[in-house]
């Protein structure tokens, strides 16, 4: 009862300070707009490498960039890390599958690419091999128009061996960085106005917050006060989900500022547990 009680007078302080203060430092070194000024494109910070994409530019600092620590010793920042490379593979089949092929192939990475190797101390440190040798299977078979399916399995099935098993605390807290990071990537591929003016930065948002609603779903625990800040995240997550109108659209009256406002409000469910 003590912790509900806590998480309750948390979300009820959130809706005074948190999108504002969320919104404003950004959390992830970016601001709305690309490092070069130039949003214009739909596919701005990419370079080719292979008929695939490694991130460069402002993309890539803003999703290996820290939010609580070294991914090599603490499991939420890992996890929040391995959540970016799921949502960058969900964008990728959803819109490989779609007949998008050429934006699908923005979305799928090489495992020289800035997100995977700021996770290669950590597979060493866990003693775990990582999962190069499957990424770049899937990267080669998407950039040759190959099955893909299959590939894509594999990746996710690796994925799946290299989650550690965390409190649900911890995992909330994983949860809520994946979504303040989609906040961040929504916020600079969304104009004022609602015009999508940075496609891919918009499809980096889709794709986390559906890693971030996948992790969610697999969190299982019997203890009551759990059972509420599961279902709070549920709800925050839910509620983000609104701000999206599909993976190619060109115009969303979704606001950053919600999706900022979830990923809060999960961070709080995540610390009454603590």
């Amino acid at each position: 009862m003590t912790r509900r009680l806590k998480l309750l007078t948390g979300l009820s302080t959130l809706a005074v300070i948190g999108a504002f203060s969320l919104a404003g430092c950004g959390g992830e070194g970016e601001g709305s707009e690309s490092e070069s000024g130039d949003t214009s494109s739909a596919y701005s910070g990419e370079s080719e490498s292979e008929g695939t994409t490694v991130a460069t530019g402002a993309e890539a600092e803003s999703e290996s960039a820290s939010l609580t620590g070294d991914p090599a010793s603490d499991d939420v920042e890992y996890l929040r890390l391995m959540g970016l490379v799921r949502g960058h593979l969900n964008a990728f089949i959803e819109l490989y599958h779609g007949g998008e092929i050429d934006m699908a192939l923005m979305h799928v990475k090489h495992p020289e690419s800035e997100l995977y190797s700021s996770l290669a101390p950590a597979f060493a440190a866990r003693s775990k091999p990582g999962f190069a040798d499957e990424l770049k299977a899937l990267a080669d078979a998407a950039s040759t128009h190959g099955d893909i399916d299959e590939a894509y399995s594999t990746v996710v099935d690796a994925i799946e061996f290299h989650t550690p098993n965390m409190s649900v605390a911890k995992k909330l807290l994983a949860v809520s960085g994946i979504v303040r990071t989609a906040a961040d990537e929504f916020d600079i591929g969304v104009e004022d106005d609602g015009i999508i003016s940075n496609m891919h930065e918009y499809q980096d948002a889709y794709g986390f917050l559906i890693a971030s609603r996948d992790i969610l779903s697999g969190i299982q625990s019997q203890d009551v006060d759990d059972v509420e800040a599961i279902n709070v995240a549920h709800e925050q997550i839910e509620a983000a989900w609104l701000s999206f109108d599909g993976l190619t659209a060109s115009q969303t009256e979704g606001r950053a500022s919600t999706i900022f406002g979830a990923a809060a409000r999960v961070e709080i469910a995540a610390r009454g547990l603590m």
